[in-house]
């Protein structure tokens, strides 16, 4: 007997694999069993059946959006997300796939980030204007080049 004001859970089932019951096989509240998948449904008060549980190891996300803003999911997801590509400069990425050289030194080109080789003992990083910047050595090594720089000879 049901408690006072609500109405006992109705089952739906089917042995058919990947049937998915649609909304005029249930009532609002309905639970839908797919014995052959391992999956339960149900019906909400808005005429929608969505998938409740899964016996499935993972299940796929079904929507992700990159945006404006950097990678946010367009709509809640579940399992696994893997991304592929590059995320631009203007959505917090690097819009590279530029690897990092040890002693080496991260600089902007303008659409995307590079990286300089390594330097060597004695070097210092020079600016080449708008192109990428280069190791030089300095004649009296990098403090004489710093002080030389500013004037101060």
């Amino acid at each position: 007997m049901a408690a006072s004001g609500y109405t006992p859970i109705s089952l739906y089932y089917s042995t058919t694999a990947a049937a998915v019951p649609v909304n005029t096989n249930l009532v609002a509240g309905e639970l839908a069993l797919n014995t052959n998948d391992g999956k339960l449904y149900f019906k909400n008060s808005s005429g929608v059946v969505t998938l409740l549980a899964s016996t499935a190891a993972t299940s796929g996300v079904t929507t992700f959006a990159g945006g404006t803003t950097g990678l946010t999911p367009a709509s809640a997801t579940s399992g696994a997300v893997t991304l592929a590509g590059t995320l631009a400069i203007a959505n917090g990425g690097t819009n590279s796939t530029a690897t990092a050289t040890a002693g080496g030194a991260g600089y902007g080109t303008g659409t995307a980030h590079a990286y300089t080789a390594a330097g060597t003992t004695g070097q210092v990083l020079t600016s080449q204007g708008a192109s990428a910047p280069i190791w030089a050595t300095t004649s009296g090594g990098a403090q004489d080049y710093i002080v030389q720089s500013y004037g101060i000879v």
